[in-house]
């Protein structure tokens, strides 16, 4: 079936199976690989939005077909597309503004008459110079682009014209730039679904189910989202999705939250399909305490059974987690802790919580069958040294010990790479936070993500912390909380050596690197790097922790078959 809309997922560097480049551990706290292969939430949205209206959408995600099969010809794949109205490319994350705009001169070749439109919080803060590129048609500003791209398919299939589009930039037929007006910024998300039903259609009807994976391993380990909110009320300052870059860029003055009752329904809505861990995105506590009091009761009627995981900003009163074990059996929490100084952690935007106040928290969620807690912390934020990074270890000790050595705390640390996000407080006031920018022109990031290491692909350099010691300073902290880890028995020695082995090994390999940069030129140290792929491949993947130390427990029948086959014969086409 030939459809309007081809959502098009690109990897972060295109060639990425022909490049030598030493990722490192950017992405291992996040489900996918190195390459992001994970596609944006939106897709999802939009695609089920755009059906609800009457046009058909396809996502293809391109860079897991590349990570499955390293035969997998992108052109030859592009070129045999049937040509729709419109094609869509992400570039929401800034780490594929190499990939996405190599895919974007692909679909040009094979398919020029065909627009292609560019969408995501990158695309919104780089708009007027993402559509100077000769393969970008147009670009869709702002969070909630549902309404908006369906006023443009109108558009395309003949009824209207490009200037009634809200939020879109594009180029008039002399190829200049059209900047339409911001004015679609939702106050609500009543118009949004998300029960992933479209998607299991969507497999159906183009009988592809590798495009539609978010990332590598998914259909092991099925993790799927709920989606709290748009905007966000704090300023942490190297946040891209921060208070201050959505009034500034996003045209979002406040959050746009999820009616508690909708939340609550569809949490139970996804649990009628699937058994899989079920993650709440945004902290629900950004709305108030009624919030979280009515989402609560909401989802006290549907008896999820499901693994229900909550991201918090800061932690949480005592009293919620009474009412969290009392509605679901099965529930874990994360919170991005960012650093163990209060001081580093108060100027980068989580302050208004003491290390006590913190371990009260912590102590509650436990004792209420809090199954898994993990804590999250960086390193290259703003003021931080490298004895700031290191003092991690003998805080999270400290930690363990104030909660008798729990092994449900599982505690991370990985670094603020590869970029600064543009339009944080941080990328817009450097050395008010104590950094220097390589660039912050979206030309010079693309270029940046094809450097050899994850040393040299960030966009910032810290006045407190050089680059060789944050890459020091990371590796070093991991080796200690992977040692802790195993010490109260948070993961088991075999996972403990493994790790150990992998870092100490990582670290080899950027050491070999940087003997490579410093000692060659251009074509000696391509032939030099190359000699590397295959290490700098393996060790940019699991390092500072285990990829599965990630996982929420699920159970092994991850999906209710025959509610989906139910639905797919009841809603078919």
């Amino acid at each position: 079936m030939k459809a309007d809309l081809i959502f098009l997922h690109a990897p972060s560097v295109y060639d990425f199976r022909q490049r030598s480049i030493m990722f490192g551990p950017v992405s291992d706290l996040v489900p996918s690989t190195p390459v992001f292969e994970m596609y944006p939430i939106g897709f999802s949205v939009l695609g089920d939005y755009l059906e609800r209206s009457g046009f058909k959408t396809r996502t293809v995600n391109l860079a897991i077909r590349m990570l499955k099969d390293l035969s997998f010809d992108v052109e030859k794949f592009i070129a045999s597309l049937s040509s729709p109205l419109l094609f869509g490319i992400d570039l929401h994350w800034l780490p594929h503004a190499h990939g996405s705009l190599e895919v974007a001169e692909i679909v040009k070749k094979h398919h020029p008459k065909v627009p292609i439109i560019f969408g995501g919080f990158s695309s919104s803060y780089f708009y007027s110079e993402l559509i100077q590129y000769p393969q970008v048609d147009m670009v869709m500003r702002g969070d909630s682009t549902e309404e908006p791209m369906r006023i443009l398919l109108e558009v395309l299939k003949g009824r209207g014209s490009l200037n009634e589009v809200p939020n879109l930039v594009y180029k008039d037929k002399e190829g200049n730039m059209v900047v339409n007006q911001f004015t679609y910024v939702p106050k609500e998300l009543d118009h949004i679904n998300l029960d992933y039903s479209f998607v299991m259609r969507s497999v159906m009807r183009y009988r592809d189910l590798i495009s539609h994976l978010p990332f590598i391993n998914w259909w092991e380990y099925p993790i799927v989202a709920a989606l709290s909110c748009r905007g966000c009320t704090k300023n942490c300052a190297t946040c891209g999705g921060s208070s201050y870059f959505f009034r500034n860029f996003m045209n979002r003055k406040e959050p746009a939250f999820r009616e508690p009752r909708e939340l609550a329904r569809d949490i139970r809505k996804i649990a009628n399909y699937m058994r899989s861990p079920i993650f709440i995105l945004g902290d629900i506590f950004q709305a108030g305490e009624d919030y979280v009091l009515e989402f609560l009761s909401e989802a006290e009627k549907f008896k999820v059974k499901n693994q229900v995981a909550f991201e918090f900003f800061t932690p949480p009163p005592l009293w919620f987690y009474e009412r969290l074990d009392r509605i679901f059996p099965h529930w874990s929490m994360e919170i991005s802790l960012e650093s163990a100084d209060k001081e580093v952690r108060k100027k980068f935007g989580k302050g208004g919580f003491s290390n006590s106040d913190l371990i009260e928290s912590l102590k509650a969620a436990l004792l209420h069958n809090c199954e898994r807690l993990d804590l999250y912390f960086m390193t290259g934020i703003p003021f931080q040294t490298k004895e700031s990074v290191l003092r991690t270890v003998p805080f999270v000790d400290e930690l363990y010990r104030s909660l008798n050595g729990d092994h449900r705390l599982l505690v991370f640390i990985s670094p603020m790479a590869p970029f600064l996000d543009p339009g944080s407080l941080a990328f817009e006031n450097p050395e008010s936070y104590g950094y220097r920018l390589k660039t912050n022109t979206l030309e010079g990031h693309r270029q940046l993500l094809t450097q050899p290491s994850w040393k040299y692909i960030m966009n910032y350099e810290s006045f407190y912390l050089k680059p060789d010691e944050l890459v020091d300073s990371t590796y070093e902290a991991a080796l200690g909380l992977n040692a802790l880890k195993e010490k109260y028995g948070a993961v088991d020695e075999a996972t403990a050596r493994h790790v150990e082995k992998r870092i100490k090994k990582a670290r080899e390999v950027m050491e070999r690197i940087d003997e490579i940069v410093e000692k060659f030129e251009a074509e000696e140290r391509n032939k030099q790097l190359a000699s590397l792929k295959r290490d700098m491949e393996r060790y940019s993947m699991s390092t500072v922790c285990e990829k599965r130390e990630l996982q929420w427990k699920h159970p092994l029948q991850r999906f209710k078959v025959l509610k989906i086959a139910a639905m797919l014969i009841s809603r078919h086409g």
